[in-house]
């Protein structure tokens, strides 16, 4: 301070990019003026003017830093104020495409915070800087210039019905989009500015909800992102005051409804469930606000040949980018550390500043945006080598902890993107698919449907098993798609959100089996190899034995083949006991039981070693079922009977078949699968695993159970036994 020709600086919006510009100034200059058009609020509620203030805010990690070095302590203010202080990874599910990433720790903080209370504490900490003062009702109406370059002097500010002239050596335009540099600088002679548009549509609709901690799975906060496959999104996230934001998304025209009806069902019609089911258990705080954003805009002042003197830009009125990426108030940070550094300087040179704004704050985030929304409105084949890299990318950090954090650092700009070149990261993400979670609709149930592998490969149709989801196979599905088959892999009555009836009776064999030939229908497949594992090998066979022109070949794991069982049933003690475990999810109340005192029994059944589930594993499904209606309608399998009433009757299989069983497998005895080859009149092949190999091979064994599907669909055997 000090300094000649640096007495006042005055700024034009008190804004997020307004309040961190005075931040910077307050260092160089006696005394820095914010002025502002809106009443500005004592306490945290939306202001007028910040049309998009009730909706959800993110802020980049880089952002969190940046404004952290700005204001020492901010975070500690923010939760003082009731922000909620989390890991960007461990404590946030992200999901793309269906498919959560990894949640480890990354050490990354971020704040869960509602746009006003972020303002309201950042505001609280500029004005109490010594020589800054914020003044709300100020509407500036043009620049006071000098000369013919029409250096810029001042400002015109309108208060009410007073209009003054406030002096200043410095004026930074921080107005937002609808800032008015432009048409000052063609009123002056220096020429219209460029502008890129890129359109998008967006629409938000957002309201707020009391949500148990529970229903979010501990989680502050979840993300179901918008992706080419998948275009519509919603954030859920904890914040200020106890509440749950939920902001749903389209763009191009396919909104979000604003009603009771139309909001839960576009939340129900995402790539996953997580958010509808949360919003299923809470209860509305408020109605329904709706915020439109037509395009992004950049204003490239960068390549103006000339520029007055006295006068910068920051922020929107810079560069306005789609709010689903929380860029924003990141960039104004990475802008604001570009003024402090020219500000250190001898003299501003505008050129200079603009030039350093371009590469050091806005050239990333505007790559980053326009590509991304580019291939969301499907003007990107998926097929192109950098829609299939980012979709292997994506994979991968659902399947290691390691690439989610590397991906998650390089989207909040800590690390730039070659860092995802490194060795180890990148032979992780070579090995992973480009695959999709689509919903497929079959009549009038829709179903989570996930399509991985080569799209000239043969289709293998993977069907799971109870308690688990598609997600079951995660550990197969590469090394199929690595021998260049087409994996197809649904979420199975009952499991997906969209196929979910109420009904027992609508959960028979028969049915089960006519969804997988629906989607066979619907995807376009004449005829597949099925692979299934516990009730999805129940299905398998009897698609098998009733629909054997429908199916190349069966792989069956960890079921014998019905009538075997049955048979087994009748007569032998070990499969009878094998089968008391049927009794604990059939009885009236059974829902209950499992699912009460914080689904406790549940949670003991995943972690069961011979499960052969990881921590995440565990957590990823114990979330799945304790969402409303999953799990109950997961136990209606079981309660139709089929496995203990015999009133289904198979009989023989007459397409290749490979069964696989374990010893130790408490559900099924040797008899069960011994005479399971009396009912297959095709060759067939068992494998049977010692102990301690257990019910749960496609985790515990993935190179095996894949090994097997390979050699069954190639029509081979593997050299340690042969089909007998």
């Amino acid at each position: 301070m000090g300094i000649p020709g640096r007495d006042r600086a005055v700024v034009i919006g008190a804004g997020m990019a307004g309040l961190f510009a005075a931040r910077v100034l307050a260092e160089s200059f006696g005394e820095v003026v914010v002025l502002d058009r809106d009443e500005l609020p004592d306490g945290v509620e939306p202001r007028r003017r910040v049309q998009h203030g009730r909706h959800v805010h993110g802020l980049l990690a880089k952002g969190h830093q940046g404004i952290e070095g700005l204001f020492p302590g901010i975070t500690a203010e923010f939760t003082a104020a009731g922000a909620v202080e989390c890991d960007l990874t461990g404590d946030v599910r992200w999901v793309y495409d269906g498919a959560a990433l990894r949640q480890p720790i990354s050490g990354l903080r971020m704040v869960s915070a509602s746009r006003p209370l972020l303002e309201r504490v950042v505001r609280s900490r500029v004005e109490a800087l010594p020589n800054v003062t914020v003044h709300g009702s100020s509407d500036v109406e043009e620049p006071v210039t000098e000369g013919e370059s029409h250096r810029v002097t001042g400002v015109r500010v309108r208060r009410g019905d007073l209009v003054e002239e406030i002096a200043a050596d410095l004026v930074v335009d921080a107005g937002g989009r609808g800032a008015r540099t432009p048409t000052w600088l063609g009123e002056w002679g220096y020429g219209p500015v460029e502008e890129e548009t890129f359109k998008i549509g967006i629409g938000y609709t957002t309201r707020h909800y009391d949500i148990p901690e529970s229903a979010m799975g501990g989680d502050v906060s979840i993300h179901v992102v918008a992706t080419p496959a998948n275009p519509r999104g919603a954030v859920c996230a904890r914040v200020d005051g106890g509440r749950v934001v939920v902001t749903a998304y389209g763009m191009n025209g396919d909104l979000p409804g604003a009603d009771e009806e139309s909001f839960p069902e576009f939340l129900r019609s995402l790539s996953a469930p997580d958010v509808a089911d949360a919003v299923a258990q809470g209860t509305p705080l408020d109605g329904f606000a709706t915020y439109r954003f037509p395009a992004g805009l950049r204003r490239r002042y960068e390549r103006l040949t000339a520029f007055p003197e006295g006068l910068l830009v920051v922020g929107d009125a810079i560069c306005s980018f789609n709010p689903t990426y929380a860029q924003g108030m990141t960039v104004s940070v990475l802008e604001a550390l570009v003024l402090r550094d020219h500000l250190a300087r001898p003299a501003l040179d505008p050129a200079a500043y603009f030039a350093d704004v371009a590469t050091d704050a806005v050239d990333r985030c505007w790559t980053i945006a326009t590509s991304t929304d580019l291939a969301r409105s499907g003007r990107v084949d998926p097929a192109d080598p950098a829609a299939r890299a980012a979709a292997r990318l994506l994979a991968a950090a659902s399947r290691h902890d390691e690439v989610a954090i590397a991906h998650i650092r390089v989207v909040s700009l800590i690390d730039p993107a070659e860092s995802l070149a490194e060795p180890d990261i990148a032979a992780l993400v070579a090995r992973e698919d480009t695959g999709r979670v689509d919903r497929v609709a079959v009549g009038d149930l829709v179903f989570d449907v996930r399509l991985a592998g080569p799209e000239d490969g043969e289709p293998v149709v993977l069907l799971h098993g109870w308690p688990h989801n598609f997600r079951s196979w995660q550990e197969v599905e590469p090394l199929l798609h690595a021998e260049g088959l087409r994996t197809i892999a649904p979420n199975q009555r009952g499991y997906s959100a969209g196929a979910r009836p109420r009904d027992v009776a609508d959960y028979r064999l028969p049915l089960l089996a006519g969804d997988v030939l629906g989607l066979l229908d619907a995807l376009g497949v004449e005829s597949a190899h099925v692979v299934g594992h516990d009730w999805g090998a129940i299905v398998a066979w009897y698609l098998a034995a009733r629909h054997p022109e429908r199916v190349r070949t069966l792989t069956a794991t960890a079921f014998p083949h019905l009538d075997a069982y049955q048979d087994a049933y009748q007569v032998d003690p070990e499969q009878r006991a094998a089968s008391a475990y049927i009794d604990l999810l059939t009885a009236p109340g059974s829902t209950e039981y499992w699912l009460a005192d914080d689904a406790r029994r549940l949670r003991e059944l995943l972690a069961l070693h011979d499960n052969a589930l990881t921590p995440e594993q565990q957590a990823r499904y114990l979330r799945f079922h304790t969402q409303p209606g999953t799990f109950h309608a997961a136990l209606n399998w079981y309660r139709t009977g089929v496995l203990l009433d015999g009133a289904v009757a198979l009989g023989k299989i007459t397409v290749p078949t490979t069964f696989i069983w374990s010893e130790a497998d408490a559900s099924v005895s040797t008899m069960a699968a011994e005479r399971t080859a009396d009912y297959v009149s095709a060759p067939y092949r068992v494998v049977t695993l010692p102990a301690p190999a257990s019910h749960w091979q496609p985790q515990e064994f993935p190179a095996l159970v894949a090994a097997e599907v390979v050699a069954r669909v190639r029509g081979g055997s593997t050299p340690s036994e042969t089909d007998s």
